[in-house]
């Protein structure tokens, strides 16, 4: 490979440095060593990945996430996330060292191995640079009319994934990713439909500027306002889908369960039921999902879930779509 020849033309400087990158990094190769789980009782022991290019055999190619994996917020179909999400999302001082620390457990699992059926656990290792999710890419909420079965297509979702991200991607297809602050409703929100942000200083607090400033202006995109980043907005909704959010359902009210029946839900079960409270606020006495999971029906529990709230009237067919996702993820 010869070396590029000294010239004005970026653009030529540009192509060759990419020629140059993507044959070096197609042909790179070398040896992973690791703790693997071998069957029949998964048993740890040394395991040993080939890897060239980008490809680690036998996993599958990871994807990196970035914003244009997301359709912005006021594109995403009919608005599924229109009805404005009652706040839950954590307290304001929280610093980002314990949000880092509620998801040690995610950081752990990165260390796992690949097993040896061929698949390989993911893990994420947030303080590591741009996260590497599954299962974002792809693939919408479906469409239909207003009245009558919606069409839910759930294949984008790894469904053999922890509850947790299979609840991060659901909500995050269905929110729409916002890179600004913008008002939405009764606050400004960035990006995936809330109204907190971790700050430059690591401290959780309200997304800037306050209700205030828009009730004195109108903008709805002030150019002072708060930016986030889809690594920075994945943390956030996976801290607030892992603590506030689950604490949105279990309790010792009327309308929560309790965390022994949380516990003995699957992990898809439980994602279903995050993604409603994100997005409506709270299980609701008028939808009684709570008290059909108590009574372990969970036909019920998903009927309820289908028939919650899908207004205002604008948004119907958007929150239709979402309800039948949900619930069909549920059921699945």
């Amino acid at each position: 490979m010869s070396a590029i020849q000294p010239t004005d033309n970026t653009g030529l400087i540009v192509d060759e440095f990419i020629s140059y990158a993507t044959n070096h990094l197609n042909s790179v190769k070398g040896t992973i060593y690791t703790v693997s789980l071998y069957p029949p009782i998964g048993t740890p022991n040394v395991g040993v990945l080939n890897w060239t290019g980008y490809s680690v055999s036998p996993s599958t190619r990871t994807k990196i996430v970035t914003q244009d994996d997301f359709k912005p917020k006021e594109d995403v179909e009919d608005q599924n996330s229109a009805r404005p999400t009652n706040e839950k999302s954590g307290t304001n001082g929280t610093t980002e060292e314990e949000i880092d620390a509620d998801l040690a457990f995610l950081l752990d699992q990165s260390d796992v191995g690949a097993i040896d059926s061929g698949e390989t656990v993911k893990g994420f290792k947030w303080n590591q640079g741009k996260p590497f999710v599954q299962g974002f890419r792809g693939g919408g909420g479906g469409s239909g009319g207003i009245s009558g079965a919606v069409s839910v297509d759930l294949g984008d979702l790894d469904l053999s994934a922890d509850w947790i991200t299979i609840a991060s991607t659901i909500i995050g297809k269905s929110e729409g990713f916002t890179e600004r602050a913008t008002w939405d409703v009764n606050a400004y929100r960035c990006g995936f439909g809330t109204s907190k942000i971790i700050g430059s200083d690591g401290v959780l607090r309200d997304v800037l500027p306050t209700p205030a400033y828009h009730t004195q202006t109108g903008e709805k995109t002030p150019a002072n306002g708060d930016t986030t980043t889809v690594e920075a907005a994945l943390k956030l909704l996976k801290y607030q889908v892992s603590t506030t959010f689950k604490n949105a359902i279990v309790g010792t009210g009327a309308n929560e369960i309790s965390q022994e029946i949380f516990d003995a839900l699957n992990d898809r079960q439980k994602a279903a039921l995050i993604s409603y409270v994100y997005n409506v606020g709270s299980f609701l006495s008028s939808f009684p999902i709570a008290k059909a999971l108590k009574a372990g029906d969970f036909a019920a529990a998903a009927a309820a879930i289908r028939s919650g709230p899908v207004t205002p009237e604008e948004f119907r067919k958007g929150l239709t779509i979402r309800r039948n996702k949900e619930a069909t993820l549920f059921e699945s």
